[in-house]
């Protein structure tokens, strides 16, 4: 049985340290949370599921020293927010010896039951009520003290953006956590003991139940009563698998009753003033409808892409003309006097001066500026709402609006956004959903169509490019449906609340994201550059592209070294571009550093195409593998690669290249 595992992520330090568990609905700010209560950055995109398996991390309190672990949203223990397996079996193999559980301050009332059911497991309980300033400027005021009366568990006001409350609510957690411990060691009773809150008939049904459960239940009583399962929870998770009549009528009923006590707690903890509808607000429901919403979509988008062209295109000039006068002549000498051999010299330049030009003419402009950009609409909370509006699309290729958000997220990069599929219930949504998100350009993609599109052939046509990208993409997720049977009903989404988004988090994110990029790809870049000059210095290059050129010249209409480039994108697709650009610079100088010298528009508008649409990169494909296997990766890069070269090709002959 596959089960979801905990990272091994700083476990090294203290094996036999308390665990917290970080519990919450989607979308709740958990993972900000936990960013900030383990003082390192960790991917969020405001946008339920995307958090797919438990993470740890080491959390130093005044308390003492915990493993922290970051668990999947979920609605209910009995959910499967991240694959088959339900939540409660995530509990089952992290262990915890307490639970921090996250709630919105301002919705208690839906947040409240899972709450309930996390209490009625027997362990140690602390409520951070999180985005506190999001509910007191909805005029909503939460009376924690009550609220912890009720629970028999502290509560603290959070806002897990700005750190506020997170401290001592991860502090409070620890500190139950090793008293749990100290209560095991003594063999004192396990955990805390839940007050009757469901009614005296409830109650009794559930102790019978649980009785005959922890005899008998797979697991094993010894488990069960080592992690501190109890009540009613192993009716609705365990006794539910047997799927009896009178199991789900029993579980039907204590979820019915943990709703009722949610409404009434929170009818008594919540006191809300009159004040004016904010415009974030109001921004929030045009934004998921159809009129304005599709129309701001398409002006977020637009404008998006203009900051993108404009900044990535002043900073590349920027870039690239400092580098030219003050590094490039004096590189170049030194390389010739230290390497008396031409062929080796002009080789080793290729990488060293032509492969670092590329990276600052194409890389780090345009993917900086594209990792600012996708962290400012991630942080406001834009995503999910662009989601739920794209809801109806999705279902007309098969799947639920959920999946909206992987897609959305692969456009930053494809590698999460697959294991971001994991959110859909079926095999069949996720290998659609996975397909789609291969076809999606992500970050590296955008940047190779801004930068070869936009320049030479104008604004209008980049954004054509997309536009075409964008119809290639959807007509393969409607061939892809019609070829796997079966259809997805529309799911629910936890939206995400319209907001300024913080300075300090958008630069942590889009600074993460970048030096990951230029760790991993400036190598990669200065290795191809100097492996592409030294087969084009010694002439090897002539005996390379034949074997490519029936497919490169002869149906797509392209240079020979294109094909090359292509290849070596296969590491990384923005060395599709870059590749060319070093190209053109040790063929024409420096002054060369765009693609124009080598290409004319139209066929750098194919080039982008094929690029964008063409195989995924080495990264992409692994994580295909490692979610579904060889078999479906292989067919859905090799599908892409088939579309990408039969629209390359089309293309062709439309504008003229072949």
């Amino acid at each position: 049985m596959k089960h979801c595992r905990t990272a091994a992520t700083d476990t090294a330090d203290g094996a036999d340290l308390p665990v917290v568990a970080l519990v919450g609905r989607p979308n709740v700010g958990k993972s900000t949370l936990f960013a900030f209560a383990t003082a390192r950055f960790v991917e969020t995109v405001n946008a339920p599921g995307t958090t797919v398996a438990a993470e740890r991390r080491l959390v130093r309190t005044r308390a003492g020293d915990a493993h922290f672990v970051d668990t999947p949203g979920t609605l209910a223990l009995d959910d499967c927010p991240a694959g088959d397996e339900p939540f409660w079996r995530t509990l089952v193999d992290v262990r915890p010896d307490a639970i921090l559980c996250v709630a919105d301050a301002g919705d208690m009332s839906r947040h409240l039951p899972l709450i309930l059911a996390c209490r009625d497991l027997g362990l140690p309980l602390v409520i951070a009520a999180n985005m506190a300033d999001e509910a007191a400027a909805r005029g909503i005021d939460l009376d924690v003290g009550r609220l912890s009366q009720l629970l028999t568990a502290p509560v603290h006001l959070t806002i897990g953006r700005s750190g506020s409350g997170v401290g001592a609510a991860v502090a409070d957690a620890v500190r139950l956590a090793y008293q749990r411990r100290a209560f095991q060691a003594g063999a004192a009773p396990r955990g805390t003991v839940p007050a009757r809150v469901y009614g005296p008939a409830l109650e009794r049904e559930l102790d019978t139940a649980t009785a005959t459960i922890v005899a008998n239940h797979s697991l094993g009583a010894a488990s069960l009563d080592a992690l501190g399962l109890g009540l009613g929870d192993l009716v609705t998770n365990a006794v539910i698998s047997r799927r009896g009549a009178a199991s789900l009528q029993l579980a039907s009923a204590l979820q019915t009753a943990r709703w009722r006590v949610a409404s009434n707690w929170a009818a008594q903890t919540e006191r809300r003033r009159d004040v004016p509808v904010r415009l974030a607000d109001r921004f929030a429901i045009w934004s998921t409808s159809l009129w304005p919403g599709l129309p701001m979509f398409l002006a977020v988008t637009a404008a998006a892409f203009g900051a993108m062209m404009w900044i990535g295109g002043t900073l590349s000039a920027l870039l690239t003309g400092a580098w030219s006068s003050a590094v490039s002549p004096g590189l170049i000498a030194t390389v010739h006097t230290l390497v008396p051999q031409p062929v080796l010299a002009s080789g080793l330049l290729w990488g060293l001066d032509g492969g670092v030009l590329a990276l600052l003419s194409v890389g780090i402009p345009y993917i900086l500026t594209f990792y600012v950009l996708l962290a400012c609409l991630e942080d406001s909370g834009y995503l999910t709402s662009a989601a739920v509006l794209t809801d109806r699309l999705f279902n007309t290729l098969g799947l639920p609006g959920r999946a909206a958000i992987p897609v959305l997220a692969a456009s930053g990069c494809n590698v999460p956004a697959i294991y971001g599929t994991r959110v859909l219930p079926a095999r069949r949504e996720r290998i659609l959903a996975a397909f789609l998100v291969t076809m999606t350009p992500c970050s590296a993609r955008s940047a190779v169509v801004v930068a070869a599109v936009a320049p030479f052939a104008g604004p209008l046509a980049a954004l054509g490019a997309f536009g075409l990208i964008a119809g290639i993409t959807f007509a393969s997720g409607l061939a892809a449906n019609a070829l796997i049977p079966g259809r997805q009903p529309a799911m629910v989404l936890e939206l995400a609340p319209i907001r300024r988004p913080i300075l300090r988090q958008v630069v942590r994110k889009a600074w993460s994201r970048f030096s990951d990029f230029v760790r991993t790809a400036a190598p990669l870049m200065l290795g191809g550059s100097i492996a592409l000059g030294l087969l084009y210095e010694t002439g090897l290059i002539w005996h390379v592209t034949p074997i490519l050129d029936p497919i490169v010249k002869g149906w797509l209409g392209l240079p020979s070294v294109a094909g090359l480039a292509l290849v070596f994108a296969f590491l990384r697709k923005e060395l599709a571009l870059q590749l060319l650009v070093a190209l053109a610079v040790v063929q024409l100088g420096a002054q060369a550093a765009n693609l124009g010298s080598i290409m004319t528009p139209a066929q750098l508008f194919v080039y982008a195409v094929v690029t964008s649409v063409s195989v995924p990169c080495a990264a992409t494909l692994a994580a295909l593998r490692g979610e579904f296997g060889w078999r479906p990766a292989l067919a859905m890069s090799g599908a892409s690669l088939t579309i990408a070269l039969a629209a390359g090709g089309i293309l062709a002959r439309l504008l003229g290249t072949v």
